[in-house]
């Protein structure tokens, strides 16, 4: 990504073509049960009265007034997010839009159905996220939307950070889409219908989008998660939400016809690193778009850059170390000469084979004693050459994990050792 500086503390952020991380595709039950038990504080008297139209014109089912817990939810919202940009029901949980939400973990994914099922079936869930698309979704509605209000502004921005703002507009749009056929539906077949184009489209990086939205506007539930909870659904590559504090001061965010984000207010001397968090793959540019310093800014936590002329591939190394740091790896290694378990230096078993020794791009040892080693192919020309050499590290070390990708995060090869666990 392109952080560009402009006059009056404004940046515009510049996104390349979304390549999600695998991990995002899918959500487990067991990574949104602990949000779950903090929406069961505003759980309803009685089990919410949902049933489908009765017959084509039907009127809305909605007649009574909104309960004082879904009343506290909206208050919660508006305070936050602003005012309803859509048309809000006088009581949600016995709207069409909530029916409808329902509906659609029937045509969700099977990496997703399960967790969304758990999700969608908690009271309080569905009205944040009907209160979500009614307030925050809907100003992506406009041609080039407008986020006045400080957190709508700042997570805008985080969220297209973590998943793109490609990603971030589609499920914005898949959500307003719903919101506006389950009104127009006239018959159960188009609420389903309408449910089932959501089901389909949404994915799980939509779905984690739309839990931190709809969980950000309830604080009286957000000391209850975890720490980090709510950011790592969306964070697979770091252990810290991105940006931190550098995004607390954010007044507004633009997405501007052009495809990039313009933010203003945003603290004086913000770094990119202190942007984008340990991910670190942004890169500052000065007011004229050139980048500073005559280059981009490589990231060097794990050790010096892999090589200047090919930015990306470092980036890549980078990102990796940090999420195996985060998921408890030590003896971190940085394009180093291949070592073993014990940290001892292996060698090609062929003597006469050159060169004697190979250098992983990454190289980490697990929690139970694993070595893991990866590397990358920037150009599939070399794809040969690659595959050569880790078949050679696989020689080396049969007893290691090793693998090998493409820089867009398809895998080449994969060697697990016979006995070892690998998710």
């Amino acid at each position: 990504m392109r952080i560009r500086t402009l006059p009056e503390g404004q940046l515009r952020l510049t996104f390349p073509p979304p390549v999600l991380h695998p991990d995002l595709a899918r959500l487990g039950v067991e990574e949104v049960r602990p949000l779950l038990s903090a929406f069961d504080s505003l759980r309803p008297r009685s089990p919410l009265p949902l049933r489908l139209l009765e017959m084509p014109g039907a009127v809305h089912s909605n007649r009574s007034s909104a309960a004082s817990w879904e009343s506290r939810l909206r208050e919660d919202f508006f305070s936050l997010y602003g005012p309803p940009l859509l048309p809000v029901p006088e009581s949600l949980e016995t709207s069409r839009l909530l029916l409808a939400l329902q509906l659609s973990t029937r045509y969700m994914d099977d990496g997703i159905r399960e967790a969304a099922r758990e999700l969608f079936t908690a009271p309080a869930f569905l009205v944040s996220v009907s209160l979500a698309i009614t307030v925050y979704f809907a100003a992506w509605l406009a041609p080039e939307p407008f986020f006045s209000k400080g957190l709508a502004a700042a997570l805008t921005v985080r969220l297209a950070l973590l998943v793109g703002l490609v990603e971030l507009g589609r499920v914005a749009h898949a959500c307003l889409r719903l919101y506006q056929e389950a009104e127009a539906a006239t018959s159960p077949q188009e609420l389903e219908a309408a449910s089932e184009r959501f089901g389909r489209a949404l994915g799980g990086a939509g779905l984690r989008v739309l839990v931190v939205v709809a969980s950000m506007g309830m604080p009286q539930v957000l000391p209850k998660v975890p720490e980090g909870g709510l950011w790592t659904l969306l964070s697979p590559l770091r252990h810290a939400p991105a940006g931190g504090q550098a995004l607390e001061s954010i007044a507004t965010a633009h997405v501007v016809a052009d495809g990039s984000l313009i933010a203003t207010g945003v603290a004086a001397g913000t770094s990119a690193t202190s942007l984008c968090g340990e991910l670190a793959t942004c890169m500052m540019t000065d007011g004229e778009g050139s980048a500073s310093g005559g280059g981009p800014k490589l990231s060097t936590r794990y050790g010096k850059p892999h090589t200047r002329k090919n930015p990306a591939h470092n980036e890549a190394i980078e990102e990796e170390l940090a999420r195996r740091e985060a998921a408890g790896h030590t003896g971190l290694k940085k394009n180093e000469a291949q070592v073993n378990a014990q940290n001892l230096r292996v060698n090609n078993p062929n003597r006469q084979a050159k060169p004697r020794f190979r250098k992983p791009d990454v190289s980490s040892l697990r929690p139970d004693g694993i070595r893991h080693n990866t590397n990358y192919v920037s150009n599939q020309k070399d794809l040969r050459r690659e595959l050569e050499a880790f078949n050679a590290m696989v020689q080396a070390d049969p007893k290691a994990i090793h693998e090998l990708y493409l820089l867009d995060g398809t895998l080449v090869r994969r060697h697990v050792p016979t006995g070892v666990s690998f998710p």
